[in-house]
């Protein structure tokens, strides 16, 4: 059974490694305290240690107890606190509560870490009451990321589409503040990239110049850093509908089925059974979901049983038998390892639960016919390789409508509207109320949204994108394709995200130079050389694990956010299997397709948006929004309000513009990646 460990250069460890230093370490041994300190966190606090370090962990380090900042505590004057707290005014005064005489202070000393930065306001409130005579260290964390796995992070839930894509003007806040966040994961990576962008995209382009600029200023100061790798900003405009996408890969499933809604949480999934909910976090600690995660389903179905009666012939796994071999089995051993027989019982009883649960779901949305339905969708073309026109789609939706549930036919819609730009559905729509599947007024809106010629996407550029993609996809074939290809016509449209095709041309220097473009001449990008050890993506080599340090970042930042099907695909590119890279995940947010539903409801309905200009504001919209903020629920009221109606700016360049620059040549051909 294997056990995964973070290597030296992914980003969680390399956060680890900060925050271990500069808080634990530096602190306990610079001052003696170690097994003396307490550890003290407000909510926010709570949920940055989480993220990082399990509780025995930080007891690990020296940290005698960890307490609540808002809960009563015993003093104990002979021991010295460490705050980790946000800097809001209330935990500031109740850390200066807690010194607030000599007679009723509960610490000896105090270590404060805050993480937002210490304004003038902190220092000041702090000196009116005298309390900076407790305070031994005074720091400021900025690590303003959410690890999501080893390689994954994400900014979190006060960056979201409605925010980024705002209806009436670019939210420079939101891109500032994504901006300083991908500068400070940069700066733990100790990685100054070479910053290439989506160039029609003015978010994207916002981001890469703010974040070029500071890098620059920072590493120039630096000098043992040089400038190497790859951070390539994308946008959700790419592929507005990949989030409505199905898979059969077993993390894609287990995310898009069973995901609890939690912020700060995203991997925390519930299954619910007989003797109760079940609760799981996925990462890196699960070695049995880091096994299957990036398999086949079927492939689990016929395995995870048999790998069961594997683990049970080994060392650990022989502690299944106990009760009726006590006798052969030496007792010392036997307890050594009861606690590891623990943790793979609990997990492979989770897993298999949630595997016949999944299979249990397929069969009854009919996954494997949605699949197939996709597939035509997005090609256009039936299993016999034939065009299929918007009538035959049609049709074809009419006669199978009675085997999906309503939320699949919502995706299936969603993904028509973006691929079959000008076909008109109020008479699929009709039809479908005729047979009691109705879609509210919002659903019909969100389905809207994905008309390419319209709104946030233009339409020329999005073709140039796909031919791009396509065109790179059958010119740079991999082992298998020729042979899925020749059994599929639709392969290469379907084979993986265009996020995953797109990493995969930056490897080789194939992005398009009409749609990307860098910041600088690129410096220092070693080509790509395909490893010369058969690396297992499940297993990993000897070889590659030594060689880990030297590989160079791609990183990629979707603005927009990602989506658990991109995150799957991209895990299983073949440019990670093939190339010497390491690949770092990130958007402002990662979400399942029910999340991302909830992103467009929002944008259309106004909901937390950001406004500046409100006198330019269409009058029908802001009776809109200021009615959602009312709360207000009145249903036939909104329907009057045609959000869809209401002409956007864009976020795009005009298709003048687009041609006017399609000459230009951005990427150094001379570049090799």
């Amino acid at each position: 059974m294997m056990e995964f460990k973070l290597q030296n250069n992914c980003l969680l460890k390399k956060t680890i490694d900060k925050i271990e230093i500069n808080i634990f370490k530096e602190i306990l041994n610079k001052f003696g305290i170690s097994g003396k300190c307490f550890l003290i966190v407000d909510n926010r606090g709570s949920n940055f240690i989480s993220n990082f370090l399990s509780l025995t962990e930080v007891l690990n380090y020296g940290i005698f107890s960890v307490d609540s900042l808002y809960l009563r505590r015993k003093p104990y004057k002979s021991y010295s606190a460490i705050y980790i707290i946000s800097g809001c005014e209330s935990s500031i005064k109740k850390v200066i509560e807690d010194f607030i005489s000599e007679k009723k202070r509960l610490y000896k000393y105090c270590h404060i870490f805050v993480l937002d930065e210490i304004n003038k306001n902190i220092l000041d409130l702090m000196i009116s009451k005298n309390f900076l005579k407790h305070v031994k260290t005074l720091k400021q964390i900025l690590i303003k990321f959410i690890t999501i796995d080893k390689n994954i992070f994400s900014f979190g839930k006060d960056e979201n589409f409605n925010s980024i894509y705002n209806l009436y003007e670019k939210n420079e806040e939101i891109n500032n503040m994504s901006s300083f966040r991908l500068i400070s994961i940069c700066q733990i990576l100790n990685n100054y990239p070479n910053i290439v962008y989506f160039k029609h995209d003015e978010n994207c382009k916002f981001i890469a110049e703010k974040v070029n600029a500071e890098l620059k200023e920072y590493f120039t100061k630096n000098k043992k850093f040089k400038k190497e790798g790859i951070l390539l900003i994308t946008s959700r405009l790419i592929d507005l509908v990949a989030p409505f996408k199905y898979d059969l890969i077993y993390q894609h499933l287990l995310l898009d089925m069973f995901k609890k809604k939690d912020e700060n949480n995203y991997n925390k999934i519930i299954l619910k059974t007989k003797n109760g909910n079940k609760e799981l976090t996925l990462d890196y600690k699960d070695s049995l979901y880091y096994q299957y995660k990036n398999r086949y389903i079927n492939e689990i179905f016929e395995n995870i049983n048999d790998d069961f009666e594997e683990f049970k012939k080994t060392d650990i796994g022989k502690l299944h038998a106990l009760k009726d071999e006590i006798n052969n089995i030496d007792l010392n051993t036997a307890f050594k390892n009861m606690p590891k027989y623990n943790y793979y019982i609990k997990l492979y009883s989770a897993h298999i639960d949630l595997s016949s649960k999944i299979r249990e779901i397929i069969n009854k949305r009919k996954i494997y016919r949605l699949l197939e339905l996709q597939k035509i969708i997005i090609s256009k073309m039936d299993d016999n390789g034939k065009k299929c026109t918007e009538n035959d789609l049609i049709s074809l939706i009419k006669n199978n409508i009675n085997e999906f549930a309503k939320k699949d036919i919502f995706r299936i819609l969603c993904l028509i509207k973006y691929n079959y730009t000008e076909i008109d559905l109020n008479d699929l729509f009709t039809f479908l109320e005729n047979n009691n599947i109705k879609f509210n007024p919002i659903e019909k809106k969100v389905i809207n949204i994905f008309d390419k010629g319209k709104c946030l996407i233009n339409l020329e550029i999005m073709e140039e994108l796909n031919k791009s993609i396509l065109s790179y996809r059958e010119n740079n074939k991999y082992e298998d394709d020729e042979s899925k290809y020749r059994k599929d016509k639709r392969y290469f449209y379907t084979k993986e995200c265009k996020l995953t095709t797109l990493c995969d041309m930056c490897c080789k220097n194939k992005l398009s130079k009409d749609l990307f473009t860098f910041v600088e001449k690129p410096e220092n990008i070693k080509t790509q050389n395909r490893i010369k050890t058969k690396f297992d993506m499940f297993k990993g080599s000897q070889e590659e694990e030594q060689d880990s340090n030297m590989k160079q970042n791609l990183i990629l930042f979707n603005i927009g956010g990602l989506s658990n099907y991109e995150i799957s695909s991209l895990e299983r590119g073949k440019h990670i299997k093939q190339y010497d890279i390491n690949l770092i995940l990130g958007a402002n947010k990662i979400y399942n397709y029910e999340e991302y539903y909830d992103e467009i409801k929002y944008y259309l309905e106004g909901k937390n948006q950001i406004i500046r200009n409100e006198e330019e504001m269409p009058e029908e919209i802001k009776a809109t929004i200021e009615k959602n903020n009312n709360g207000e629920e009145n249903e036939n009221e909104q329907q009057k309000v045609e959000v869809k109606n209401v002409e956007y700016p864009s976020y795009i360049e005009s298709e003048e513009k687009f041609k006017k620059n399609k000459k230009e040549n951005s990427l150094d051909n001379d570049t090799n990646f």
